[in-house]
């Protein structure tokens, strides 16, 4: 999704969580990540869908999914 808007990611989760910028859980949007696990060792990730909402892949070879942030511990991160 973010290759088809122009942007690069790097490719795993705890990557992704390094190189974005940390969001308070208050102010998400659309679009945000959401990072599961420590800062140190993030195991998921998802993206912020709204509402409560998250659209991610349960695990490898599953299809993506809109589901509840199934958790109050996470961190919010962006690409700008």
């Amino acid at each position: 999704m973010f290759k088809q808007l122009g942007r690069y990611l790097p490719r795993t989760a705890q990557q992704q969580f390094d190189a974005s910028i940390r969001i308070p859980k208050a102010a998400k949007q659309p679009g945000d990540l959401i990072f599961f696990g420590s800062p140190d060792n993030i195991t998921h990730m998802g993206i912020y869908a709204g509402n409560g909402y998250m659209w991610a892949a349960p695990q490898t070879g599953r299809t993506i999914n809109l589901q509840p942030i199934y958790t109050s511990t996470y961190w919010v991160g962006r690409f700008l």
